[in-house]
């Protein structure tokens, strides 16, 4: 691999930011190489300036008032911190949704002016460029399909979600920005921001248009980028996926249950904490799985008369995730 001890990935919601950084992060693993992933959600995050959900509050108060400079002065006071910190570690850090996310997503529908947002993110790379710092860039030329196709794929309430947040940002509200179209103008308007700033970047960069969802031919221009052996991506197959299907239930007070299907050759998992629906399973090994996009290892464990799921990883933004499963079905 390329000599650089800061890996950022970067793109709106939805657009592979954390699937990119875990597949770089199993790269790094194959090879060898020490490092550490950090993913936008969790806990003790080493550049913000919040520790959780409770704590972001006073940022918003801050925000609300118009006080953002104080805000940048804070935050680029950590990244100092964070650089000093990184060169003296022996590892790499790989970290999604640090730069162009965290904290311009809230600088933004604040309406802090673009040209502020722009000079924060260029004192950022004048902070780690000491580390020779790697940027991948994941953008998609139909910004409409793109936010349609996140939306139907974590369900729920998100697209309620994410067009409140959109249209009742200020941003949004003093522009009159309404309903799903509102929230495409809302992206397309900071899309056009990060592009400016990736534009302007001296670091070495990257921008994949990832619109076709084509992830072995992103994968290997990735490598290539980056100094990867592609010749380590070859995935492991575990003959016992069957076994490990089925619907599993946990003994806590709201008793959520989990199912595991086989799909297409791979295991599909509805209900854990923390996932999104029909979340892919990736093999570690006959047993252990990482699950898609997020820092979480499941392990099958065989019993006499049972099977049990154990879940585990970081403690994240939404609250601790080790919580063991019991199949039933």
């Amino acid at each position: 691999m390329h000599r650089t001890k800061l890996i950022m990935v970067e793109g709106i919601p939805g657009s592979g930011k954390s699937t990119t950084a875990q597949w770089i992060s199993h790269m790094l693993d194959r090879q060898g190489i020490a490092h550490k992933w950090w993913y936008e959600e969790e806990k003790g995050h080493p550049v913000y300036i919040y520790k959780d959900y409770n704590s972001m509050q006073p940022i918003i108060d801050e925000l609300a008032k118009g006080n953002y400079p104080y805000l940048i002065d804070r935050a680029l006071k950590r990244w100092r911190e964070f650089a000093m910190d990184v060169q003296l570690a022996p590892q790499t850090i790989v970290a999604d949704s640090c730069l162009f996310g965290y904290l311009t997503w809230s600088l933004f529908p604040y309406e802090v002016p673009k040209q502020v947002i722009i000079s924060y993110v260029k004192a950022v790379e004048s902070i780690i460029r000491p580390l020779n710092p790697y940027m991948i860039y994941l953008y998609q030329t139909d910004l409409e399909t793109s936010l349609r196709k996140i939306c139907a794929r974590r369900g729920g309430h998100t697209e309620d979600r994410f067009v409140r947040a959109a249209t009742l940002s200020p941003y949004g509200a003093s522009r009159g920005l309404l309903a799903f179209e509102g929230m495409v103008m809302y992206w397309r308007d900071y899309r056009h921001m990060t592009d400016e700033m990736f534009e302007g970047l001296a670091c070495h960069k990257l921008a994949i248009d990832n619109s076709e969802g084509i992830w072995a031919e992103y994968n290997c221009i990735i490598s290539k980028f980056l100094g990867i052996n592609s010749h380590e991506q070859a995935a492991m197959v575990p003959a016992k996926l069957p076994i490990w299907a089925g619907t599993y239930q946990t003994e806590q007070e709201n008793n959520p249950v989990c199912s595991i299907r086989m799909e297409d050759g791979h295991l599909i998992a509805d209900g854990l904490p923390h996932a999104w629906p029909r979340s892919t399973l990736l093999p570690v090994s006959t047993n252990v799985f990482h699950v898609q996009s997020l820092p979480l290892q499941i392990e099958f464990i065989e019993e006499e008369d049972r099977i049990k799921m154990h879940l585990k990883g970081p403690e994240l933004l939404g609250g601790p995730v080790r919580c063991t499963f019991t199949k039933t079905s």
